[in-house]
């Protein structure tokens, strides 16, 4: 009852505040052609009511409610509108904008998700066949990777704005299978031009591939403030890898949002998995991904360097990883005349 009496308390309030706002604007121009003290008391009644309707205030006030969201990653910036996306992005999108809200592009059945389909249908993830993706717009050969990303920003903008409420799971990029998907060492180079250049736009300009530790723990990918979980898939992995493209071919970029494993209850990361017995959806997972012939290596640590497992090495045993965050001239640089990226031994 409190608290109803508390909403139509504040509800009153506004209403009396706007009454005598109203009367007040009416005084002033009543009075305004005498020179006494009605006209002088009428101003200040304005700016007055003035004071009182300030909304920012009123907005800072509820900003503070007691009752909590019980939504995860509630602390987190949504960009729900329009009007408040920067500037800088949108005037560089702004055509983009248009035709994303014309339906010029079906961001749940274009060219990447029906490539992809191979790989939801086929993953041992549990959740994976039902999961609810976009994708990005069809890749144009004629335009460079950072060109076909950045046709598809306002799409990832407006997924990351909706995708909680409405429980999306992922948004999926594409590259070209000839270019990028036949060796792991040019595969992790596409994966750095589309993960660069979603930073270089970060609408939060956070810019985390700038980051001096991004090959360090601490760091994740992350785009208008929401942390992502990257996964890649590509023809040049085994059958009997994880990441392996079933015959598909072309090589994909999965972006996915933590809420989403937050919402398919996937649970805490652990070093231990119950191989005889699994309970949890992690472990699950670990299980189904093994019985089928392709186990992935598992740390027995849970907090490490998530950039090490974005592009996964051909052998997958921990030995070795894919140092696919340097460009290729830096990597060149570092592995002097050998230029595998698969020479730097994990820890």
């Amino acid at each position: 009852m409190f608290f109803v009496a508390l909403v139509w308390l504040q509800l009153w309030w506004s209403l009396f505040v706007d009454g005598c706002r109203l009367f007040s604007i009416l005084a002033l121009l009543l009075c305004s052609i005498f020179s006494n003290w009605y006209s002088f008391s009428a101003l200040i009644c304005t700016l007055a009511s003035l004071y009182l309707l300030d909304r920012n205030k009123y907005d800072k006030k509820r900003a503070t409610d007691p009752f909590p969201d019980p939504k995860p990653y509630k602390q987190l910036k949504r960009i729900r509108d329009e009007e408040k996306i920067p500037v800088a992005v949108k005037e560089a999108f702004v055509n983009q904008i248009a035709d994303f809200a014309l339906s010029l592009y079906d961001v749940e059945n274009c060219r990447a998700l029906r490539n992809f389909e191979p790989i939801q249908m086929n993953t041992h993830c549990t959740f994976a066949k039902k999961a609810v993706l976009w994708g990005a717009r069809d890749y144009d050969t004629s335009l460079t990777v950072e060109q076909n990303v950045e046709r598809s920003i306002p799409a990832l903008i407006k997924f990351l704005a909706i995708g909680e409420e409405l429980h999306l799971d992922g948004f999926v990029f594409e590259l070209p299978g000839e270019e990028f998907g036949q060796d792991v060492h040019k595969f992790g180079q596409g994966v750095r031009r589309i993960l660069r250049c979603l930073s270089d736009y970060d609408p939060a300009g956070y810019h985390c591939m700038n980051k001096s530790y991004l090959d360090k723990i601490g760091w994740a990918f992350e785009f208008n403030e929401i942390p992502i979980f990257v996964t890649t898939f590509a023809p040049c992995y085994p059958s009997n890898h994880s990441r392996f493209a079933f015959e598909t071919k072309n090589a994909f970029v999965l972006l996915q949002p933590m809420y989403s494993f937050v919402i398919h209850d996937i649970g805490k990361d652990t070093a231990y998995t119950n191989w005889d017995n699994p309970t949890t959806v992690r472990d699950k997972i670990r299980v189904a991904y093994k019985e089928n012939g392709r186990p992935y290596y598992i740390r027995n640590v849970v907090i490490y360097p998530t950039a090490h497992d974005i592009v996964k090495p051909l052998d997958d045993s921990g030995n070795t990883l894919v140092e696919w965050w340097k460009s290729e001239e830096l990597a060149k640089e570092d592995g002097g005349q050998d230029t595998s990226p698969e020479t730097k031994k994990t820890d």
